[in-house]
């Protein structure tokens, strides 16, 4: 497939304010809120392929529900290695969420963990899919292809200042971390329209319990649930997995909206998380928010991305064939 990347610089904002924007936005949905800026701790030690995430800090994002559900381009997988060839950041780590490579799957549908050293060639990503009685299946994923959507972050992988979250019992409604993260950016940081932030990293559950799914091959769903004129899913067809954890690690790539104002139709939740157990390959898969409120705990490490790379824009594409 021809790559078509369209570019979108974010507002630069110090950690600090940063840090200070979260602590005060996330202390309105969780009890207990510690962000601060740290020297980023050696990352190998949570098993990243990668010392730190910092350098040449960029995100991409990557095709669309159209690639994903619409028939007639079921199938469509792009490479991320290469898309980071395009884009100065062959020399990376690279980390994020993506649907799985059906060529790379047998044909099976799943959840990609992505979680590689380009530099070194260290792959640590894992793929989740459904097995024929609705279990949860986690394997590794040695290749870098993924299906007709995906979010990834790049850096150089160095060390470097990141800010340092740790956050104990939910009080208020928001289930989500990323999404309660959106929101504190949105309402503590001068941005909107055109001035936006992004920020990715990597962050543990420690304690509580989180609902996630895992996407079915597309022979096990049995409903009409895409409507492809609204280019978009409008019925559940997803496997849902709740309680899942704890002791589970998440790679989030996030933004708070579109720095050019629109044109690049970024995700609309503003967000892609999946994750993995960090003790057993029983549990992984796209993260969508607790449900142990008082005894959720997380912490994480976070960096912010300069710039996003929009890559084959599909609903601006079906837009002009419109």
């Amino acid at each position: 497939m021809k790559l078509k990347i369209e570019k979108g610089i974010f507002k630069k904002f110090e950690l600090k304010e940063i840090s200070n924007a979260l602590e005060k936005g996330l202390s309105k949905n969780y009890d207990s809120v510690k962000a601060e800026v740290i020297d980023c701790p050696n990352l190998r030690n949570w098993d990243c392929p990668s010392e730190g995430m910092s350098g040449n800090q960029r995100i991409i994002d990557v095709g669309g529900e159209p690639y994903m559900h619409d028939p007639k381009y079921l199938g469509t997988e792009f490479d991320y290695a290469e898309i980071s060839k395009m884009i100065g950041s062959e020399k990376s780590y690279a980390l994020g969420a993506g649907s799985g490579a059906m060529s790379c799957l047998d044909g099976h549908c799943g959840e990609l963990v992505i979680n590689e050293n380009l530099i070194t060639k260290e792959n640590k990503s894992l793929i989740a899919r459904v097995g024929k009685d609705k279990e949860c299946i986690v394997e590794d994923y040695t290749a870098s292809k993924h299906g007709g959507l995906g979010n990834i972050y790049y850096s150089d992988g160095v060390k470097g200042k990141v800010i340092y979250l740790n956050i104990k019992k939910r009080t208020g409604n928001q289930g989500s971390l990323p999404q309660s993260i959106r929101t504190a950016l949105s309402d503590n940081l001068k941005i909107g329209y055109k001035n936006h932030i992004a920020l990715a990293g990597v962050f543990r559950v420690l304690n509580g319990k989180i609902r996630s799914h895992v996407q079915p091959d597309y022979k096990d769903i049995k409903h009409e649930y895409y409507d492809p004129q609204l280019m978009k899913c409008t019925k559940d067809f997803l496997q849902f997995y709740e309680p899942v954890g704890p002791k589970l690690q998440c790679y989030t790539v996030l933004w708070t909206g579109d720095p050019t104002g629109g044109e690049l139709n970024l995700r609309e939740s503003g967000e892609h998380t999946h994750f993995h157990s960090y003790e057993h390959k029983n549990d992984a898969g796209h993260y969508h928010f607790d449900v142990s409120p008082d005894e959720i705990e997380y912490e994480g490490y976070f960096n912010i991305a300069q710039e996003v790379h929009r890559v084959n824009n599909i609903y601006k594409e079906l837009k002009n064939i419109k």
